[in-house]
């Protein structure tokens, strides 16, 4: 399970990069700087789990899938570190001296230590680049870290509608600035990148299933769970059905069912969304549909997923499909329609 994960996950990271590639040259670095960003505070979780944690220590852990767990101090420290380099970047631009707000730190050495090293981060002087060469929006950052602080504590979530939120808060956002770093600011085609977001958001979620369950988290919300009485033992068995030589097995069987049953509620939503975008793309601007080519890699994860039954552990969804979703990623672009 974890080469497949490992498989699927170095595809989405070269398509995902290729959508960079593919974005107009004056706006390219900014959108690396934003990805990059991305990366960094959506690691932050991921950093605080302990990694590789066997099945019979998760299957130990007394509070269960639908408790929310402590996010660790480090975790929340680290997240602060990100909110208060951005929030530093913004007041500098507010600020015609900037070494008057620097003076403020002169006399304290540990807020002079930490504005030193957000100054040296790479990932933050990128950002801050891209900010002031493109006006970025502060409140769709904001938006995104808070998200993602929030996440720290969940271990699951309790509707479809909170997954969907969350997709909104950070995927939409990020598609919102990328438009942005191509100049187009306009409400049309905010809609258009916020039903992308949300659709992506829940497709995440579906294919961090297997990820999640080894982080002894539960990606399909309570909601659903509750309906199909999905268990961590259930996505487990999902999991090794397609490893066991008695694959026929009825506890296979039926945790395969349920979870293709809640997979197919998310899907379907997730593709309800993003149809809607498909349908309205034609108002974004030409040179800004560069900016949400990762609705092409969304709806074809959609149509994989369904061909497989809504199998979320099925073999052939992590084959990445990396040349046929190359053409497609390159049709999109060429046509400005997805």
């Amino acid at each position: 399970m974890r080469t497949r994960k490992l498989t699927a996950s170095l595809a989405l990271a070269f398509l995902i990069t290729l959508c960079g590639l593919l974005m107009p040259p004056s706006a390219r670095q900014a959108y690396f700087a934003l990805r990059a960003f991305n990366v960094e505070i959506a690691s932050i979780k991921d950093a605080s789990r302990l990694m590789g944690r066997s099945r019979a220590e998760l299957e130990n852990n007394a509070e269960g899938i639908n408790n929310t767990n402590d996010a660790s101090l480090a975790s929340r420290l680290r997240m602060q570190w990100w909110k208060d380099g951005v929030a530093e970047v913004y007041e500098n631009r507010r600020n015609a001296n900037t070494n008057s707000h620097e003076a403020k730190f002169a006399s304290d050495p540990l807020l002079r230590s930490l504005t030193s090293s957000r100054q040296q981060n790479p990932t933050m002087r990128s950002l801050s680049h891209a900010i002031h060469n493109h006006d970025l929006t502060h409140r769709f950052l904001r938006r995104m870290m808070e998200a993602r602080e929030e996440d720290l504590a969940v271990s699951q979530y309790d509707r479809c509608t909170d997954v969907a939120q969350y997709g909104e808060d950070t995927v939409s956002s990020f598609l919102y600035l990328s438009l942005e770093c191509v100049g187009v600011r306009d409400e049309a085609s905010d809609l258009v990148a916020s039903d992308i977001g949300v659709s992506l958001g829940l497709i995440n979620a579906l294919r961090s299933t297997a990820f999640r369950a080894m982080q002894g988290e539960c990606s399909i919300p309570l909601d659903l769970t509750t309906k199909y009485s999905i268990t961590m033992d259930t996505i487990w068995d999902a999991a090794n059905a397609h490893n066991n030589e008695a694959v026929k097995e009825a506890k296979f069987v039926e945790a395969q069912e349920s979870l293709q049953n809640a997979a197919q509620e998310m899907a379907e939503m997730a593709s309800l969304h993003l149809h809607r975008a498909r349908a309205k793309q034609s108002v974004v601007p030409k040179e800004a549909r560069a900016c949400l080519l990762p609705a092409v890699c969304g709806l074809r994860y959609l149509n994989d997923l369904k061909e497989c039954n809504y199998d979320l552990f099925h073999p052939s969804l992590a084959d990445g499909r990396r040349l046929r979703l190359m053409l497609l990623l390159g049709r999109a672009w060429l046509t400005g329609s997805y």
